[in-house]
């Protein structure tokens, strides 16, 4: 009889003890009535900087509460990590004959550097409910299976590239004329599109220095997007090159590498170069240097250069004294502020800086009191559009005007001023309707 008792007891025990432990998730999973577990989806080779897929799978044969599951954020050195989607995946598998309700979370990894790479414990929080015990939860800690990096194929020697299932790049310009004068101004726009990785992991162009052309960088845009569960990036960068020196300038191409994911092949993308001339300036300097050295090495030659020089020397001290030199003085004076107030303006445009750039229109009218659009603006509507999208973008939230028609604008400040009636007339700063 005691046997018996004793053996009642144990059993009771086994059953307290078996039910107190599977009220933890560790309970749980150790006694087999929940999985969880961090798998790598993608087959190998993993390739440098191709996205690497980790996915958290939890399943249970009960359901998940209202809280479900979470996977905190992490960090892995040298690699770029972005979740698939804000929300887990549900799905329902089959073991052993009963249904299993899945939960599970995608995370993309762009690895930078070759070898093995370390990716930490990812802590899972899991909440289910159990028929048993009620609502169950906690956090775990999953490990992720050994990774190891290798370079694409076709890839050594390059400083710069991108893997991608598609990638292509759209070059245009605004502003280009047949020939330049100093001051103007020319706009780069480069669009990238990339497919299987996001837009951050498209290379920035190289920034040039470029003797006699100052050269702006606006803020780059990207953003990315899914479309049909693919991951979709883009990239826009402008670059204003105005001229500030005579001559020839050449604006470098570049050569962009990619990685096909596809075809695991290396493709090449070609940019070509531009190239500014100011008329006049080459032309001299190729004069210049085809003059015979024979004849610079003449001595008549070198008393005659003495002489005209003395003479210019005397000459200039005589038309100092005139009234044309204070005229041709005032004139260069006027040339030069013009000059650097274009290139303010212009630089503002880039910078889309509509504030600053009527600032500079209403001083560049204030020296002409009879300035007015009217002569063009009355049979060109575009400018007219221009200039409202330029008030409405200083004082408002529109959309700013193109460098290239704001250049035109300014352009017309220079032109003849006729007067006309004001029926037509496109005021920069208008008041209030009456």
């Amino acid at each position: 009889m005691m046997s018996c008792r004793k053996l009642l007891g144990l059993i009771l025990v086994l059953a307290i003890a078996r039910g107190v432990q599977a009220e933890t998730i560790e309970g749980l999973l150790a006694a087999g009535e929940l999985e969880a577990r961090a798998v790598v989806q993608t087959p190998a080779p993993l390739f440098q900087k191709a996205p690497i897929v980790i996915a958290v799978e939890v399943g249970t044969p009960s359901r998940f509460s209202r809280r479900g599951t979470r996977v905190r954020d992490f960090t892995v050195p040298g690699t770029l990590v972005r979740p698939s989607s804000k929300f887990a995946f549900n799905e329902t598998r089959r073991r052993g004959g009963d249904t299993w309700a899945f939960q599970s979370w995608r995370f993309e990894l762009y690895p930078e550097r070759v070898g093995a790479l370390r990716t930490p414990a990812l802590t899972t929080f899991i909440s289910v409910e159990n028929g048993t015990n009620g609502v169950v939860e906690g956090e775990v800690e999953l490990r992720v299976p050994p990774l190891e990096i290798e370079a694409p194929p076709g890839t050594e020697g390059l400083d710069s590239w991108v893997a991608a299932t598609e990638f292509e790049v759209d070059e245009s310009w605004e502003g280009i004329l047949e020939t330049y004068q100093i001051g103007d101004a020319v706009t780069r726009i480069r669009h990238f599109s990339i497919k299987g990785a996001p837009a951050m992991a498209i290379p920035a162009t190289p920034q040039t220095e470029l003797n006699g052309i100052q050269v702006y960088h606006a803020p780059v845009l990207v953003d990315d997007k899914t479309v049909g569960g693919s991951l979709e990036g883009f990239r826009e960068e402008r670059v204003v090159f105005t001229v500030e020196a005579g001559g020839t300038h050449t604006i470098p191409g570049h050569r962009i590498h990619w990685f096909n994911l596809s075809t695991h092949t290396i493709e090449t993308i070609d940019l070509p170069d531009r190239t500014l001339d100011l008329p006049g300036a080459s032309t001299s300097n190729a004069a210049a240097a085809s003059e015979p050295r024979t004849e610079a090495q003449n001595p008549l030659i070198w008393g005659l250069a003495v002489l005209g020089i003395a003479l210019s020397y005397l000459s200039l001290r005589w038309v100092r004294r005139t009234t044309g030199y204070n005229i041709v003085r005032d004139h260069l004076e006027t040339w030069r502020s013009h000059r650097c107030a274009k290139k303010a303006f212009m630089r503002a445009a880039a910078q889309q800086d509509s504030r600053l750039c009527l600032a500079l229109l209403y001083k560049r009218i204030s020296e002409y009191p009879e300035w007015q659009l009217s002569t063009v603006c009355a049979t060109d509507p575009q400018l007219r559009a221009v200039s409202a999208a330029l008030m409405a973008h200083a004082y408002s939230d529109g959309q700013p005007p193109e460098v290239g028609e704001l250049q035109r604008l300014w352009e017309l400040s220079t032109k003849p001023k006729v007067r006309r009636d004001h029926l037509h007339e496109l005021r920069l700063n208008p008041g209030p309707s009456q």
